[in-house]
């Protein structure tokens, strides 16, 4: 067909007459809803818009919330610190310096040593005359050169370090108030004690330089242990999963009260941000110490005379005893509060003053919160029997602990056949093996070492813990010790 045959074909004029329908339509259907206003998206959604409804419980939350924020906010302060810088942290040197030393330039000015700036956390706990007192970490105070305080108003202060704690983590650092200062927000302090798992509470801090900072959060886990440096620290942690960062350390954690219930300290994390497991020491486990530091600018610890271990389930089966919860006596310090209470080597520990414990760190802890010079009473597992003894708490002192008698200084365990393989120890050899001798205690100076095999006290055969510890406390000056060592059999006395 030719193309002026298509222009003027039957198809080609139905085909443009739809075109054009279609284009009219389209025009006239813009032309209403532009008219009518159906167009406009704000009216489709308003049409779909419904009341929103919060209970009441929530809004009480929120307004809880709000109103411990409003509280607790003011006995929080941003710790500034100064300290030498590490070696890690040193600045690199200019080209220059790096191939012909610093001492190669001339007429160079002398630099300074560089610095590292801090940031942390602190509560204000105390307040004595014009010395206002801030709990925080250690580990933000430690190596400090300077130290200085933010408050939630805005005021700024220079502080002092009053003391230190390691073992807690804890530091108290002060301030002095100014003639026209107005009144400090001292917080609230709870009773850690009181806390259970699934328990709301809130974190205040400043996390990242993020200051006056608030998160939510509940009590994951209680007696959580660990932490940065586990051989150091004593205590057992509040788990939350309230968001803690740097720099929350030394911040409070806080019950629905308004009570500070912890001290913000670590975080457990693979990238160095919170994931959930923010820890917090308790602060019962800071009361004493804040006032220990104020008297004497150190933690004064409770003090009990004697060595103590946690029990395998082999052993506390030997013992005869029902359970592992507590904690084994397997020497004790001469002319100590253990000593002069009665406790004996061989001794279970399982409450102090009605306080189940749980294992040796937990009867650690109690033990160096006990108050000095008072008496505290001990519930103990003897030969199968419960008694209590009544122990007078001392101060420890270490130059003196250095320099005390442990009686008897090793810990025996029974033979096993793993045990057998391991040392060589045939099948005819029977008793107990030396498991530890500790340094410069009676055993170690008399002669006996890791692998003997006794096999008698005083004349009498011993195969199992119980029978062991009844005799050494049956004579309690002298002892005569038979055992086996690689296949011969020797004897030795130890006097306590």
């Amino acid at each position: 067909m030719s193309l002026k045959s298509l222009f003027h074909s039957k198809k080609f004029l139905v085909f443009n007459f739809i075109i054009l329908a279609m284009i009219v339509g389209f025009g006239i259907g813009v032309g209403v809803l532009g008219l009518n206003g159906t167009w406009n998206p704000r009216s489709q959604v308003l049409a779909e818009e419904k009341p929103i409804v919060v209970p009441e419980s929530v809004y009480d939350m929120q307004n809880t919330f709000r109103q411990i924020a409003k509280n607790v906010l003011p006995s929080i302060v941003e710790v500034h610190t100064i300290s030498p810088a590490s070696a890690q942290e040193a600045p690199d040197l200019p080209p220059f310096d790096y191939f012909f030393g610093p001492d190669m330039k001339p007429n160079k000015a002398p630099q300074k040593a560089p610095k590292s700036e801090g940031l942390g956390s602190g509560i204000l706990v105390e307040q004595k005359g014009d010395t206002v007192y801030v709990l925080t970490n250690n580990h933000v105070t430690d190596k400090a050169t300077k130290i200085s305080v933010t408050l939630y108003d805005g005021r700024n202060y220079t502080c002092k370090l009053v003391g230190a704690d390691p073992r807690r983590d804890l530091a108290l650092i002060s301030f002095q108030a100014k003639p026209d200062d107005k009144e400090f927000v001292l917080a609230k302090l709870g009773n850690s004690d009181d806390l259970q798992v699934g328990d709301w509470v809130l974190a205040i801090g400043n996390p990242l330089g993020l200051d006056f900072s608030v998160t939510s959060g509940i009590v994951s886990a209680l007696g959580r242990r660990g932490g940065p440096d586990d051989s150091v620290n004593i205590d057992s942690y509040i788990q939350t999963d309230a968001s803690i960062n740097r720099g929350n350390s030394g911040g409070a954690l806080v019950n629905l009260k308004g009570e500070v219930i912890g001290i913000n300290t670590w975080i457990a994390t693979p990238n160095g941000a919170s994931v959930g497991l923010g820890f917090a020491i308790p602060i019962n486990s800071a009361k004493r110490p804040i006032q220990d530091f104020i008297k004497e600018g150190y933690v004064q610890y409770g003090w009990l005379g004697a060595e103590v271990r946690d029990l395998s389930r082999e052993q506390a089966r030997d013992f005869g005893l029902s359970s592992t919860h507590g904690s084994f006596v397997p020497d004790i310090f001469r002319d100590t509060p253990a000593d002069k209470a009665g406790i004996e080597p061989g001794d279970f520990i399982t409450a102090i003053n009605g306080k189940p414990m749980k294992d040796t760190t937990s009867l650690v802890q109690t033990v160096g919160d006990l108050p000095i010079g008072k008496q505290a009473e001990f519930t103990i597992i003897r030969d199968g029997k419960t008694i209590t003894k009544i122990v007078t708490i001392e101060k420890r002192n270490e130059k003196e602990v250095r320099n005390l008698k442990l009686w008897p200084g090793l810990s025996v365990t029974p033979l096993t056949s793993d045990i057998r393989d391991q040392e060589g120890i045939g099948k005819n050899v029977e008793g107990l093996i030396v498991a530890q001798v500790q340094d410069r205690s009676t055993a170690d100076i008399a002669g006996l070492k890791v692998a003997d095999v006794i096999n008698k006290v005083n004349g009498v055969s011993v195969r199992t813990l119980p029978e062991f510890y009844r005799e050494l406390n049956a004579h309690p000056d002298h002892v005569k010790i038979g055992f086996n060592r690689q296949g011969v059999e020797l004897s030795i006395g130890i006097s306590r």
